[in-house]
């Protein structure tokens, strides 16, 4: 890739048009695909949470800590594709910037949060069906306590190598990547070990 300084001593890649088309499309798409995610699966998670019958029972809980995981992740491609549409827009798409300033675009940091917590939520999910089946009568003593419990449990391991990620993008500050900035971008490679 061309690289040139700009003006204001910024360093960008040069991109044909038809490259910076094709990349506002694909961002659009994004986009698309999160609005659909974000309002089918927040309406879910609000209507759990405000009643409480629903709230009592424990498969609605699991529930609804699968749909605010995949509401996120869908929040997090709406919000990447308006912050990159809009850096494209306004010229600094294809700035360079640092690993650890991709680290910290809000969608980069929801994606790291909600990508895994989706995965684990289903097996959460999968894991409680497994109890209804193995043991059923001992499951129908479960409360609903039961079930927040395991979702806090989710909620809270994702935290870790979410932190670890950040942490290690932290050591990376020259400029090596656009500022549309995928999310692996903002990773080192050490945390996919």
């Amino acid at each position: 890739m061309e690289i040139r300084v700009r003006a204001d001593n910024l360093t960008e890649e040069i991109r044909s048009k038809a490259d910076i088309d094709s990349f506002v499309i694909g961002f659009m798409i994004y986009g698309v695909e999160g609005l659909i995610m974000t309002v089918t699966n927040f309406p879910v998670v609000f209507a759990i949470a405000m009643y409480k019958q629903l709230r009592e029972q424990k498969e609605f809980v699991i529930v609804a800590g699968l749909a605010l995981a995949d509401g996120l992740y869908g929040f997090g491609f709406l919000i990447a594709a308006f912050g990159r549409i809009i850096a494209i827009e306004q010229g600094n798409g294809f700035v360079l910037v640092s690993r650890w300033d991709c680290s910290l675009k809000i969608w980069n940091i929801i994606w790291l949060i909600s990508n895994p917590l989706a995965g684990l939520m289903l097996l959460v999910i999968s894991i409680d069906r497994l109890l209804a089946v193995s043991i059923p009568f001992r499951y129908f003593t479960f409360t609903s306590r039961y079930a927040f419990k395991l979702v806090a449990a989710v909620y809270t391991f994702v935290m870790f190598p979410a932190l670890l990620s950040t942490y290690l993008s932290y050591q990376f500050q020259a400029p090596e990547y656009p500022a549309y900035c995928f999310t692996s971008y903002g990773m080192h490679s050490y945390y996919y070990r």
